[in-house]
């Protein structure tokens, strides 16, 4: 009990870096408050009905197959909007160009496409658009699919792929020019208050990383100093007691934390899907996200590192982690390979299980509770990973490995 007191008195005498933390994440929080409202606004008056104006458009095209029908496909998209081939980017690249709006869509045709639309088979073209679900996006792709599906049914007819397709323009053509849909931007909120509650719990893995590693976790360093050390093991207690202790320490600064987020979540968004359907699953994720991030804090405090050391490890970690796993930057626009990083790292799964039960993330994830138990179950794995990890850098410190 003494040293569980002790880990409070050092957090205390550390109380600089923890109110610097908890003033970040208020004025983020107050931001988002403020900031809501104008942001659901504006997705608002962007869902009315208004013309398509293709002619606005830009498309990257890459065409794989060379053939009459994706000759065809380009011949289309340049009535809509200017067209550019490119054969050569990256797909970092492609999605850099589509999310900073320098081009609206990339469509490309995949190999031998004319040739398993002419046997019937199923395939599709491939689109990307910095706009994923909107009712441009969807005009506009369902536009191209009807080209090729009027095709299709032309070559069935028995007329040749150069005939056909020039017989599908016309009526394509002819067909789409009227264009008014619904147009909606990529996200979709129900309300001003879940959407900034969404926000603010989407950045908690990130302020956790603040609080409990730049800030917790310069009590337990400063606990490991030598003259402090010293003391502590002049006392009739074991070693272990002293890592045990910092952990509880730990776990109950956790705790408080997650009730902070709790209490304002229902107070604030009560009423909204968010925390009435789905309140216990954004609870357990709080639960599970400061576990893994104290098990993290433990870590690196194992270690006799400076305040600026740690602040560079703990900034370093937080910012890539919350690049790679959508937490900065909508995980759908990252490339294949960054996504498939992203599930090496715990930010994704917090990410995962909130992006889960909100609809306007855009990510689309099935909701499921064994799924949620899924991503939860990872968090607690990397989260007992750091704790063993940090138990056995402890006792090879204290001379006393195994």
């Amino acid at each position: 009990m003494q040293l569980y007191k002790n880990f409070f008195k050092l957090v205390k005498a550390n109380k600089v870096a923890i109110i610097i933390a908890s003033l970040i994440m208020v004025v983020y929080a107050v931001a988002m408050i403020f900031s809501a409202p104008h942001v659901v606004d504006k997705n608002e008056d962007a869902a009315t009905e208004k013309s398509v104006d293709y002619g606005s458009l830009g498309v990257l095209f890459r065409d794989n197959d060379g053939s009459e029908l994706s000759s065809g496909i380009r011949k289309m998209i340049e009535k809509y909007g200017d067209v550019e081939d490119d054969n050569s980017s990256s797909e970092e690249t492609i999605n850099d160009i589509l999310y900073f709006s320098i081009s609206d869509f990339f469509v490309e045709v995949p190999e031998g496409f004319q040739n398993r639309i002419d046997a019937g088979e199923a395939i599709s073209l491939s689109y990307s658009s910095h706009s994923q679900v909107s009712g441009r996006t969807f005009s506009f792709v369902n536009d191209i699919d009807s080209f090729v599906n009027t095709y299709r049914s032309y070559r069935a007819m028995g007329m040749d792929a150069h005939d056909a397709v020039e017989k599908a323009l016309e009526v394509t053509v002819s067909e789409v020019t009227f264009g008014v849909v619904t147009e909606k931007k990529e996200a979709q909120h129900s309300s001003a208050r879940e959407y900034a509650t969404y926000m603010i719990l989407n950045y908690f893995c990130f302020v956790c990383l603040w609080i409990m590693g730049m800030s917790i976790a310069s009590a337990i360093i400063a606990a490991n100093k030598q003259e402090v050390s010293a003391r502590i093991e002049a006392a009739p207690v074991k070693p272990g007691k002293k890592t045990w202790a910092q952990m509880a320490g730990m776990m109950t600064c956790a705790v408080v934390l997650v009730l902070i987020y709790t209490i304002f979540a229902y107070i604030y968004a009560g009423s909204s899907d968010l925390m009435s359907k789905y309140g216990w699953v954004v609870i357990l994720n709080l639960i599970t996200t400061t576990f893994y991030i104290s098990g993290f804090a433990l870590l690196v405090s194992s270690f006799r590192l400076t305040a600026g050391t740690l602040s560079l490890i703990c900034n370093a970690l937080g910012l890539s982690m919350s690049f790679l796993c959508g937490i900065f930057v909508p995980f759908y626009f990252m490339s294949s390979g960054v996504q498939a990083l992203a599930h090496f790292l715990p930010f994704f799964w917090s990410g995962k299980v909130l992006n889960t039960i909100y609809s306007g993330s855009g990510m689309n994830y099935t909701f499921s509770v064994g799924n949620i138990f899924a991503s939860l179950g990872v968090q607690i794995l990397f989260g007992l990973a750091f704790i063993l990890v940090a138990f056995v850098i402890k006792k090879v410190r204290q001379g006393k490995a195994l």
